[in-house]
Formats: C-alpha cells, structure tokens, sequence
C-alpha cells in the first residue's frame, strides 16, 4: 500500500533537483535490473504504477512526485553456507593431508559464495520517495538512514549533484520532548499520545518503554524528575495521523486514520492507477501539513 509508515525527512538547499524532466531522466538511466550470478543485492528505479510500466517513472500531482525504487537481495541460508564450507575444506584437506591455515578456509569461503550465489533465493522490498517541491523536501517511506542514504546514492549518481540534509533543529529534540511530556504543552491539532521511551542522557542505560499509558502522569512525571529524557514520543494528529517521533526527527509508525484511507472508496477496484494517484495527493498534502506544523510547534517550545 502507498500510505507511508515511516518518513525519513531530508530538506533541499537548492532547485536543482526540481526539475521533473531532469529527474525522470535519471529515474530511467538507473532503472531496475536484476541481481547478475555473483551479485548479492541491485537497486533501481520502477514505475510507481506497476514494474513493468516502462514509460512512466514519476506520479506527479501538483507538485508532489512520486517515486519508487526496487531492490533484489540474494538469501543464502546461513546452514547452507556453513555444510558446503565444511565440505570443500575437508575435501582439501584430504587432497592435501594437512589442515587448512585461517587465510585458505577464508579463501575456500569466497569459493563457495561463488558457487551457491546463482542458486540464491531472491527477496524483493519496494520503497516510496515523495519529492514535496514547494517546501523543498524528499521524504522517503524507509525504516533506516542507512538505507535511505543508499537509495539517494542512486538518485545524486545520476544527477550529478543533490544538495540536502536531514531536517533538524537547534535545539535537542530529546529536550523539547521532555518539556512537552513535563509541562503538559497544549498545542492543537496535536495530542501526546499513549506511548513513549525514556532514557538516561547521562547513564545511556537504564530505558524505560511504556505503551498504553498516560504519559504525563504522576508515575512517568518521577522518572522525568529524576533526570530522564523522552527519546521517542508518541504524537496524535487529531486531523487523522498518529506517528513515533524520534531525536533525529524521524517519523515512525506513521498511522492514518481509516476514515482517511478510504475516502477515495468510490474509485472502483479496477482503477488502480487512478486510485494510487487520488491517495498519494491525499497523503502528501496532510503528511506536508503536519511536517511544516510540527517543525513550528517544536520551536516553541524552550
């Protein structure tokens, strides 16, 4: 489903990458292809409508694109790997009659991978990038920078250049977290939710999940009390998004309402296309709503 579930925000400093046309280019020179015999992971570009549509590489619906990027990973069962490993070494052995020093078996090891890679089972993973052109974002749908970074490699390689970084702030996230949870902050159309993670700053151990639960109560007021800091936090948008908040200004768990996700209902189920448009329109629009409002909101708080 489109509806993203994470948002890994990066905010552009500059209007070269706004250029449609320019993108589209790029999305097509480093489109999928499968994984070769001896590659162990490939990534590429895919239509958003459906892999097998050459031509369009971008959903664009006012000013919010769309896009979508493949990846191919190779799975070899680790007990797979060790028995053949075990094999070719005591077959070597044997032909040699004496053990094998570190540096062979590591050796006889590249061997193997070698030998089972084209037998590899293969998974594949979608992933969503929305270029938000009016305020001059990429959000990608990824549970990782790790692997958001990877996935604008792709991107900067064939353009040349891609000017970002991830949105932040001045001042510690975890700080304004607490401040909110401590002071009971009132800031409409956002609620604090059922759901936060405490830590130490200073110890870093010592993490407190809790779910389910008032947050500002007295119970959680002790352990802000004693020094505890709000690392991940729990946000409820009462216009119809709920979301994890993170220091790094990572949005997890995003949830929309339901009443949200079917609003496009009446488009039948023989419209795919029409349908990924008409709730990627809806989505974008909210999702950059809330992310301009939160960015006020936080800076209010001292």
């Amino acid at each position: 489903m489109l509806w993203f579930k994470n948002a890994i925000i990066y905010q552009l400093n500059n209007d070269n990458l706004l250029d449609k046309h320019t993108i589209e280019q790029a999305l097509k020179s480093a489109s999928f292809s499968p994984c070769g015999n001896l590659d162990t992971t490939k990534m590429g570009w895919v239509s958003p409508y459906n892999d097998n549509n050459l031509d369009d590489f971008i959903i664009d619906m006012q000013g919010h694109l769309l896009l979508r990027i493949k990846k191919e990973t190779k799975i070899l069962p680790a007990p797979v790997i060790k028995q053949a490993l075990i094999d070719k070494i005591d077959k070597q052995e044997k032909a040699l009659s004496r053990k094998l020093s570190k540096n062979e078996k590591a050796t006889l090891k590249d061997e193997v991978m070698i030998d089972l890679m084209p037998r590899a089972f293969s998974k594949y993973n979608h992933y969503w990038l929305w270029i938000d052109t009016e305020n001059k974002r990429i959000i990608i749908d990824c549970s990782s920078f790790k692997l958001a970074e990877d996935i604008l490699a792709i991107l900067r390689k064939e353009l040349g250049s891609l000017a970002l970084i991830p949105l932040s702030i001045d001042k510690p996230l975890e700080k304004i977290m607490t401040t909110w949870v401590k002071e009971k902050l009132n800031f409409p159309p956002f609620i604090l939710g059922d759901e936060a993670e405490l830590k130490d700053p200073l110890e870093g151990n010592g993490i407190i999940n809790c779910k389910n639960q008032d947050i500002t109560s007295n119970e959680m007021l002790v352990h802000l009390d004693s020094g505890k800091w709000v690392t991940k936090l729990k946000i409820i948008d009462e216009r119809g998004i709920n979301f994890i908040i993170n220091p790094d200004f990572t949005l997890k768990k995003v949830k929309f309402d339901s009443i949200i996700m079917d609003e496009n209902e009446d488009i039948g189920s023989d419209e795919f296309d029409k349908r990924l448009e008409a709730d990627f329109y809806i989505m974008a629009n909210m999702l950059s709503n809330l992310i301009n409002e939160l960015c006020i909101t936080i800076n209010k708080i001292v």
